[in-house]
C-alpha cells in the first residue's frame, strides 16, 4: 500500500478535489497516504487503483496538529503516519485521507486519527481508531469523527478526560498555558498555581487578629493573604488585640493604643504642657482610664477682690496661682465687702461695724455700748401710721403715711406739713432735702424744706395702683432728679423731675410684669432691683426683677427658694455685686456676684416666723429689719439675729443716713433714731 496527502477545500456544500495531489512516502513501507480536505459530499478518488478514504470530521475546536495512522492489523510492523492539514482559523472542519495499496501489507487495517493541543509534540486533545478491510476494487469509506473541549477559544483544552489539555480555566480566554502570570489569586498559566508569579505584596504576622501585623517580625512575600498573616503592619504590641494603628487612643494608661509612638495621646495628650482651671501650670497626666487631667506641683493661694470700691479687698473669689479676676489680690485687708466704712487702717466709729477690722465691733468709742434709741411716739396724732421714711443726712428726713401726714423731721423739730394729701406709701428725698412721695392712688407729689407750709406739688403716674417702692438719682450736671417706682400692677415707672423747671414730663413705664412689686432699689439705673410676688398656683410667691444693662428686659431673677410662699418687701443694693432682699417668712436672701443664698431665718419670742416688713442695710455685717409679730428693731450681724431696740407700737419702715444714723417709723406716731 501506499500513503500521500492532497488537500480539498470546502465548497457549495460538496467535496471537490482541489490541486494536485502531492504524493508523499512516510515510512520505507511502501504505503501511500492522500489526505485531502472535503467539502459536502463525498467526491472522487483522484487515484484509479482500489483505496480507502478516510473521513475526518472535528468540530468546535481549531486542533493544532491532525495526524492520521495507519497499521496492518496482522503485520504492526506495517505502520505508516502523516500529518493531516488544517485551517487554523475554521472552527469545524472535515478532512479526507487516501490509504492506497502497497504489496506486502494484509488488507485489514487499523486507522487512527489524532489531534494535538498546540504542535503535534502537544497533549493528545482527541483520538479516534477503526478497523477497516482494503478493497480489492474501487473505494472504501471510513468515518472517524474526534471531539475536544475548547471552550473560551484560547487555543488551551480543557484539563478533563479521557484526553485533558492544558486549560486550568476553560471558561476564561485569559487563563492558559503561555499567559502572563499575575499574582491576583489566580492561576494565570495553569503553571504550579501563582508560585511563578513576581511576588511584590509583602505580609506581616497578625498573631493577634487585629489586622494589624508587627512590623519587627519577618514578612511574608505572596499574592493572597497566607492564614495568620495581614497586609498592613504598624502593630506594636501583636499579642494585643485591642492595641493596633488606625484608632483613636480609648485609655488613659501608661500604654500607646493606636501605635503612633506616644503613648496617652490623641484626646488625652498626656505630657503636654497645660493650665489647671485655677491658673497653676502643669502638664496633663492620666486621671483614670478614661479622661486626663492638668496635674501642677504649684499650689493655689486665696485671691479676694475689692467689691465694694473701697480701695481694698476682702471679697474672696477663689483659690488660684494667678488672679482669678482682673484687680483680685493675695491680701485681705477689707472684713466687709458691702460697707466701704470697714478696711484696715480705718478708725473705729461707734456704728456697729468693724471699721478696723479687727475682728470686733465698736470696740475702743467711749460710751457707745450705752448709747440707746432715742423714741418719739404720737408725732402729731396718736392716731398716725407712716409707712415711709427718708433720709437725706444725718437727723434729717421725712416721715410719709396714711392721711395725708407727712412729716419735716430737723433733729429733734418735727414740722408737719399741712397740705398734701394722699395715702402715701413710698419716699425717697434729694441731697438737697427734697421729698419724693408715691401715693396708695398712684400719685406723685414732692416739696422740699421749708416748703411745709405750702401745697405740695401732685403728679400723675397716669396708672392707677399703689406706688409702693421708690428710688432716684442726681444729675451731677444739671437739675434733673431720676425717680423709678414700681406698683402693685407690676409697672416700673420712670419719671425725671426738674427741680426749678416751669413743666415736668410726664412719667413712663419702663416695663410690666405679673407681679404685684413692693419695692425697688439700686446704686444706679443699670442695678436696679425690683421685688414683690407673682401668683402661682393660687398663691403668691417671692420674686425679683433685674433691670437691664443695655435694652428694655428685666430679667428675672432665679432665687432659689423654690417652695416660698408670701411677698418681698423690701430691697437693699449696696455695690453693683451685693444686694440683700426681706420679705414674708422672715426670708431674707443675699445676692452676692449674681448667687442667691438664702441667710439664717430670723425667729422670735414662742418660736413665731414673722414676716419682714421693711429692710435697711449698710454692710454685710449692718442689716436692720422690722418685723410683723413683735415691735422689735432687729440686728442680723451677718450669722446670727438679735434685737437691736423694742418699740411701743408696730413699725413699718425703715431708713438712715448711714450706719450711725438708723430711723425706724410705723404706727401711733412713733419714730425710733440711732444716731450715736
Amino acid at each position: 500500500m501506499s500513503l500521500g496527502s492532497t488537500a480539498v477545500r470546502h465548497d457549495s456544500g460538496r467535496r471537490d478535489a482541489a490541486g494536485n495531489a502531492r504524493a508523499m512516502r512516510l515510512f520505507q513501507v511502501g504505503v501511500l497516504l492522500l489526505t485531502l480536505a472535503l467539502s459536502g459530499c463525498k467526491t472522487e478518488t483522484p487515484a484509479s487503483a482500489p483505496a480507502l478514504r478516510v473521513f475526518i470530521t472535528y468540530a468546535t475546536f481549531r486542533p493544532k496538529c491532525l495526524t492520521l495512522t495507519v497499521v496492518d492489523v496482522h503485520d504492526a510492523s506495517h505502520t505508516a503516519s502523516g500529518a493531516v492539514p488544517v485551517d487554523e482559523e475554521r472552527l469545524s472542519d472535515t478532512r479526507l485521507g487516501v490509504i492506497q495499496d502497497h504489496p506486502g501489507w494484509s488488507r485489514d487495517l487499523r486507522v487512527t486519527a489524532v489531534a494535538h493541543e498546540g504542535s503535534c509534540a502537544g497533549p493528545v486533545i482527541a483520538s479516534q481508531s477503526a478497523e477497516a478491510r482494503f478493497p480489492t476494487r474501487d473505494v472504501t469509506d471510513l468515518g472517524l469523527d474526534l471531539r475536544a473541549e475548547d471552550l473560551d477559544g484560547d487555543g488551551a483544552f480543557a484539563a478533563k478526560p479521557p484526553y485533558p489539555g492544558t486549560d486550568c480555566d476553560d471558561t476564561d480566554p485569559a487563563i492558559h498555558p503561555g499567559a502572563t502570570e499575575l499574582c491576583d489569586g489566580v492561576d494565570n498559566n495553569c503553571v504550579a498555581g501563582e508560585d511563578d508569579a513576581p511576588r511584590e505584596t509583602p505580609f506581616w504576622p497578625d498573631a493577634d487578629a487585629d489586622g494589624y501585623g508587627d512590623d519587627g517580625a519577618p514578612r511574608a512575600l505572596a499574592c493572597i493573604t497566607p492564614t495568620g498573616f495581614t497586609t498592613r503592619g504598624g502593630d506594636c504590641d501583636d499579642t494585643a488585640g485591642d492595641i493596633h494603628p488606625g484608632q483613636a487612643e480609648f485609655r488613659c494608661d501608661g500604654r500607646d493604643d493606636n501605635c503612633d509612638g506616644v503613648a496617652d495621646s490623641d484626646g488625652f495628650s498626656v505630657g503636654m504642657a497645660c493650665t489647671t482651671p485655677l491658673g497653676c501650670s502643669g502638664v496633663l497626666a492620666c486621671a483614670g482610664p478614661s479622661a486626663s487631667a492638668c496635674a501642677s506641683s504649684e499650689q493655689p493661694v486665696a485671691y479676694f477682690a475689692d467689691d465694694d470700691g473701697d480701695g481694698e479687698a476682702g471679697q474672696w473669689v477663689g483659690p488660684g496661682c494667678v488672679p482669678p479676676e482682673p484687680g483680685a489680690t493675695r491680701e485681705d485687708t477689707d472684713c466687709d465687702e458691702g460697707s466701704a466704712l470697714a478696711r484696715q487702717g480705718l478708725t473705729e466709729q461707734c456704728d456697729r461695724l468693724d471699721n478696723d477690722c479687727n475682728g470686733q465691733t465698736d470696740d475702743g468709742v467711749t460710751g457707745c455700748a450705752s448709747t440707746t434709741w432715742g423714741v418719739r411716739e404720737e408725732l402729731g396724732d396718736a392716731n398716725a401710721r407712716f409707712d415711709a421714711v427718708a433720709v437725706y443726712s444725718r437727723r434729717h428726713g421725712w416721715l410719709a403715711g396714711a392721711a395725708s401726714r407727712v412729716l419735716h423731721v430737723e433733729d429733734d423739730a418735727v414740722t408737719p406739713v399741712t397740705n398734701c394729701e394722699g395715702e402715701w406709701k413710698s419716699a425717697w428725698a434729694a441731697s438737697n432735702g427734697r421729698v419724693f412721695l408715691g401715693s396708695r392712688a398712684g400719685r406723685f407729689a414732692t416739696l422740699k424744706p421749708g416748703e411745709e407750709a405750702e401745697p405740695c406739688e401732685s403728679f400723675s403716674s397716669g396708672h392707677a395702683g399703689a406706688i409702693n417702692g421708690l428710688v432716684g438719682f442726681e444729675s451731677p450736671t444739671d437739675n434733673i432728679v431720676t425717680l423709678y417706682a414700681v406698683t402693685s400692677q407690676g409697672r416700673v415707672l420712670r419719671w425725671r423731675y426738674d427741680d426749678g423747671g416751669a413743666t415736668q414730663e410726664q412719667p413712663t413705664v419702663l416695663t410690666e410684669v405679673a407681679s404685684n412689686l413692693r419695692a425697688i432699689h439700686g446704686l444706679d439705673e443699670r442695678t436696679l432691683l425690683a421685688v414683690g410676688a407673682e401668683t402661682v398656683d393660687g398663691q403668691p410667691r417671692p420674686v425679683a426683677f433685674r433691670a437691664p444693662t443695655s435694652g428694655t428686659t428685666w430679667t428675672k431673677e432665679e432665687l432659689g427658694v423654690s417652695g416660698a410662699t408670701g411677698f418681698l418687701n423690701d430691697v437693699r443694693v449696696l455695690t453693683p455685686r451685693l444686694a440683700y432682699v426681706a420679705g414674708d417668712g422672715a426670708l431674707l436672701l443675699e445676692r452676692s456676684r449674681d448667687t442667691w443664698t438664702r441667710l439664717p431665718t430670723l425667729t422670735v419670742t414662742g418660736g413665731a416666723t414673722p414676716d419682714l416688713r421693711a429692710l435697711m442695710a449698710f454692710g454685710r455685717t449692718a442689716l436692720y429689719a422690722v418685723s410683723s409679730e413683735v415691735n422689735d428693731v432687729h440686728f442680723f450681724n451677718g450669722s446670727t439675729w438679735s434685737t437691736a431696740t423694742q418699740s411701743p407700737a408696730t413699725l413699718n419702715a425703715l431708713g438712715g443716713s448711714g450706719p450711725g444714723d438708723v430711723w425706724a417709723t410705723g404706727h401711733r406716731g412713733t419714730l425710733l433714731r440711732w444716731t450715736p
